[in-house]
C-alpha cells in the first residue's frame, strides 16, 4: 500500500497535480507582484499602505487599489482589514496595532489576481497575514472620533481627520414587511425597550455593536446609547442583510427590523424604511429617484455623515506616509485618481456621495446642518451618473460656460 501511495504521489508530481492542502497567505510586509494569470513572481510589490476600520470603505478602496498598484508615478499596495469604525479610530488616535485582534483576514489587490467578485469578495482581491504589532497608516470610520468615546477634547497633536464621501445609515425590513416608515420616537422605543408593534421581539432586531459606525450613527440619531440596544448583534452589514432577507413567514417578515448602510438596504431583498427625525413632519428615504441621494444632499434625510480618514500628520498637516497622503487625496476629491478612475461613478454605484455633490454639511455627529458650497462642485456630474439625466450644460472648458460658471467634471456649474 505504501508503494502504491508513493507511485501515485510521483505521478501527481510529474503531472503537476497536488494533493489538497490549505494555502498559506503571504506576509503583508513582504508581498510580491503576481504575474499574468495570477502566477507567483519574486518581484517586490510597491510600498504598503495599511488601512483599517469601517467596512463601508472597502468598495472605494477596491476601486482604487489595483490602479494605485500599477501607477507608474506613485505606486502603492493597499492592505486593508475590516474591523469596525471605532477600531479604525483607535488605530490612529491610540496607536492600537491593527493586528491585535485579527492577523489573518487582511486583504490587498493585485491587477494580475484571478479572483472574481463574489459574495463579500471583490475582484482582484488577495489575502495576506499581518505581522504582530503592525500599525495602520489610515484609520477609517463612519463616525466622528468623539462618537467612539475618544478624543473628547479633540484629536491629539499630530493626528488629523480628513473627511471623505458621505454615507447614509438606514433602518430596513424584509421586502415583504407591511411597514413603510419609522419615526425617531418609535425607533427610540424599539431599540431601547422593544415595545412598539410590530417590533416587540428583540430576537428579530438585527443590529451591530458599539464598535460599529452604523450603530453609533443611528444611536446618535435616535438617542439610544449604542451599548444598550435591544437586539441580536449580527456583527456585519452582510450578516444583518442575510438575517433580514431570509425571513420567510409573513409574521416573521413583519416583526423583523435591522440597521444597514444605504448600499445594503437598497438591495431588492430588503426594504428601506422612510425615517422621520425629531421635529420633522414627514419621513424621508435617502433617494428621491434611485441612486440620486437627493434627500441626503439637500438635508431632508437626517441620518448621514462623512467617511472619516484619520492619519498621523506632519507639521504642515499632511499625512506622514506619502502614499497614505495620495489615498486620502483621492478619496476626499482633492486630487484626481490615477489612470482615469472615475470615483463619481464608483460613489454612485456604492450609494455614497462625494463631498463635491453635497449642498449641506455638518461638523459633529448628527449636528446642525448648514449650507455648503464645495470649491469645485460635481452635482451635475453626480446627477448624470445617478439618474442618466441633468439640466446642466455639457462642456470641455470654462470658455463654454457663462454667467460665472466653471466647467466642472464635464458640466457648467456655479462653483
Amino acid at each position: 500500500m505504501k508503494s502504491l501511495f508513493r507511485i501515485v504521489s510521483i505521478l501527481c508530481f510529474l503531472l503537476g497535480v497536488g494533493f489538497a492542502r490549505e494555502a498559506k497567505a503571504a506576509s503583508c510586509a513582504a508581498l510580491t507582484r503576481l504575474g499574468p494569470g495570477g502566477t507567483t513572481t519574486s518581484t517586490a510589490a510597491p510600498p504598503v499602505v495599511y488601512v483599517t476600520g469601517s467596512s463601508a470603505v472597502k468598495p472605494l478602496v477596491a476601486a482604487l487599489a489595483p490602479v494605485m498598484f500599477v501607477d507608474p508615478v506613485k505606486p502603492a499596495t493597499l492592505v486593508y482589514l475590516s474591523q469596525g469604525s471605532c477600531t479604525g479610530v483607535s488605530a490612529i488616535v491610540a496607536g492600537a496595532p491593527m493586528s491585535a485582534n485579527d492577523t489573518t483576514n487582511a486583504i490587498y489587490w493585485d491587477p494580475n489576481s484571478t479572483t472574481l467578485a463574489a459574495g463579500t469578495k471583490s475582484a482582484k482581491e488577495e489575502s495576506c497575514t499581518l505581522a504582530s504589532g503592525t500599525l495602520a497608516d489610515v484609520g477609517v470610520s463612519d463616525v466622528f472620533a468623539q462618537t467612539c468615546g475618544v478624543a473628547s477634547q479633540g484629536l491629539p497633536p499630530g493626528t488629523a481627520d480628513f473627511q471623505g464621501p458621505i454615507q447614509a445609515m438606514t433602518f430596513a425590513v424584509n421586502k415583504n414587511s407591511k411597514e413603510q416608515s419609522i419615526s425617531a420616537e418609535a425607533a427610540y422605543l424599539v431599540f431601547g425597550f422593544a415595545n412598539v408593534e410590530p417590533w416587540t421581539d428583540s430576537s428579530f432586531h438585527f443590529i451591530r455593536n458599539s464598535l460599529s459606525g452604523t450603530q453609533q450613527m443611528l444611536a446618535s440619531a435616535i438617542r439610544v446609547d449604542a451599548k444598550f440596544w435591544q437586539g441580536v448583534d449580527r456583527g456585519s452589514n452582510d450578516n444583518v442583510f442575510a438575517s433580514l432577507s431570509s425571513l420567510v413567514a409573513q409574521a416573521d417578515a413583519d416583526k423583523g427590523i435591522g440597521i444597514l448602510a444605504a448600499d445594503y438596504s437598497s438591495r431588492q431583498e430588503v426594504k428601506q424604511l422612510a425615517y422621520q427625525h425629531y421635529g420633522q413632519r414627514c419621513g424621508y428615504r435617502p433617494d428621491v429617484a434611485a441612486l440620486d441621494k437627493r434627500n441626503v444632499r439637500e438635508g431632508r434625510y437626517a441620518i448621514w455623515g462623512p467617511m472619516h480618514l484619520l492619519t498621523q500628520v506632519d507639521g504642515s498637516g499632511l499625512a506622514k506616509n506619502a502614499r497614505a497622503r495620495d489615498l486620502i487625496a483621492y478619496l476626499t476629491g482633492s486630487e484626481p485618481p490615477p489612470l482615469g478612475v472615475d470615483l463619481i461613478r464608483t460613489a454612485v454605484a456604492q450609494h455614497v456621495v462625494p463631498p463635491c455633490a453635497m449642498k449641506v454639511q455638518r461638523t459633529s455627529e448628527m449636528g446642525t446642518m448648514t449650507s455648503f458650497k464645495p470649491a469645485r462642485s460635481c452635482s451635475c456630474a453626480f446627477d448624470k451618473e445617478a439618474t442618466g439625466t441633468t439640466t446642466c450644460k455639457a462642456c470641455t472648458s470654462n470658455d463654454q460656460c457663462g454667467g460665472g460658471q466653471s466647467c466642472n467634471f464635464g458640466y457648467c456649474e456655479a462653483q
